[in-house]
């Protein structure tokens, strides 16, 4: 994890940033702040802090609850920001081009949305000299583990993650977001394995075997049953099994604001 100031948050001020840029991001979130908006900070200002690794990605990532998005996009707008709802699923926006400010109030495959779960165990921080909150490193990977696509794929991120904590997570609260898909977390742990060989003691060995247990005692299913998961990793490559083959979409798509940022 990067240093810690004597108040005990942690220090984002030495990456790698074009002072325009700091000064956009600086300004979001004074803003966020100002308006009370609960939120936290994830995307590559996140894993630096836990990992070291710095990825200027011209965007900053903030999530927060359904309920709040409205009022993150009118003070953001007041702010003098373009703002827009890019996808009622997940996700909406506020520009200063070419930053990006990515307001996240669920996952792209609509698995789960940002409760308040997500700020009982954020760090503390400081980005930019400004005070926020760090999202927890669980809550992080539970966002990152639907990232399966064929143009994105956060398993490096995953991985990278569980080595710079050292294997200090909480599994039960990773759990806890994936609920139904909890094997799926079971690919990211024999990832990590795979590419830290001499790491295995960072890996919660018995959550493994359990799980593969359970994966193990559903087999095996009905042929002819046409459940299918592929829609929760890919929307667009596997909408084939389901419009030709098929199989049943079991992801359950439902918007979460409507295009204005209310909460439906």
């Amino acid at each position: 994890m990067n240093s810690e100031s004597p108040t005990g948050r942690i220090n984002i001020d030495n990456i790698r940033i074009e002072p325009e840029e700091a000064a956009v991001f600086s300004r979001w979130l004074h803003i966020l702040n100002e308006a009370a908006i609960p939120y936290v900070v994830g995307g590559a200002f996140s894993v630096y802090a836990y990992t070291g690794i710095w990825r200027d990605t011209k965007d900053l990532d903030a999530f927060l609850p359904p309920a709040d998005v409205k009022k993150a996009l009118n003070a953001l707008s007041k702010g003098g920001f373009e703002t827009e709802v890019r996808d009622v699923y997940w996700l909406a926006k506020a520009h200063q081009r070419p930053y990006l400010m990515d307001l996240i109030f669920g996952t792209s495959s609509n698995q789960f949305l940002i409760n308040r779960t997500w700020f009982e165990q954020s760090q503390p921080a400081e980005i930019l000299g400004i005070k926020t909150q760090l999202a927890a490193v669980e809550e992080l990977i539970a966002s990152k583990v639907y990232m399966l696509k064929s143009n994105r794929f956060d398993g490096a991120d995953i991985v990278h993650l569980i080595r710079g904590v050292q294997g200090r997570i909480d599994w039960q609260r990773v759990l806890n977001h994936l609920k139904d898909n909890r094997e799926i977390l079971l690919l990211y742990l024999i990832l990590f394995d795979f590419v830290y060989p001499t790491l295995s003691d960072y890996l919660p060995k018995e959550l493994m075997v359990n799980l593969f247990e359970e994966m193990r005692e559903g087999w095996p299913r009905p042929k002819k049953s046409k459940i299918f998961r592929g829609m929760v990793l890919d929307p667009f490559m596997f909408a084939v099994d389901c419009r030709e083959w098929g199989y049943e979409n079991v992801s359950n798509m439902l918007p979460l604001v409507n295009d204005k940022g209310e909460k439906i």
